[in-house]
């Protein structure tokens, strides 16, 4: 981020090929390259902590589209929030705990109502969410756990919390990723409608 310029300095909007990241960035002197859509409405806070913060309005409604921080101004934020629906509120954080520019793990408002629904991983650091952790019923506790135990890109496990307890009843595994479970594993034998009673 400490590549922007900050707008109030300048007569000009701010440069298309400024990218986010630092100048390994593939994108970074590439006419064109508009990182989140950059925008003339951008605010650029350089903080005594010797961190950075950014605020765009893309649209220039007054509204953030996206905030982000980079808490050693090297031009990597380590964390942004995103208006990824375009709805006025700010429901996607994007983190990257390592300083290397690739997005580690997302935390999702999927409903609008305030509280992360969704958080997605990346737990081997190759650039491919490999772990997602859902709150499906929207009552604040954690009851659908997605991994990919192989690291191919594709999830090959879910495993389900059925009674609310927040711990996994049922691990469904689909090794071949045809959209249909090969195996079901009931940990939870009081659910398992095969258990001898």
């Amino acid at each position: 981020m400490s590549e922007y310029v900050d707008p109030a300095l300048s007569d000009e909007a701010v440069e298309a090929e400024q990218g986010l990241g630092g100048k390994d960035d593939p994108g970074h002197d590439d006419a064109g390259y508009e990182p989140y859509g950059a925008s003339p409405y951008t605010i650029v806070q350089h903080n005594l902590d010797g961190s950075t913060d950014m605020v765009v309005d893309r649209d220039g409604d007054g509204v953030a589209d996206l905030v982000m921080h980079d808490a050693d101004s090297d031009g990597i934020a380590e964390i942004a929030l995103v208006d990824s629906t375009g709805d006025g509120r700010l429901d996607t954080m994007l983190r990257d705990f390592d300083g290397d520019g690739r997005v580690d793990e997302i935390h999702t408002d999927t409903n609008a109502d305030g509280r992360v629904d969704v958080v997605s991983t990346d737990t081997d650091g190759d650039g491919l969410i490999d772990h997602v952790a859902a709150d499906t019923n929207y009552d604040g506790q954690v009851d659908t756990w997605t991994r990919d135990t192989n690291f191919d890109g594709r999830a090959d496990e879910v495993r389900v919390d059925l009674t609310g307890d927040g711990v996994a009843d049922q691990v469904l595994r689909d090794t071949d990723h045809d959209g249909v479970p090969d195996s079901v594993t009931y940990l939870n034998p009081e659910i398992n409608p095969y258990a001898a009673r």
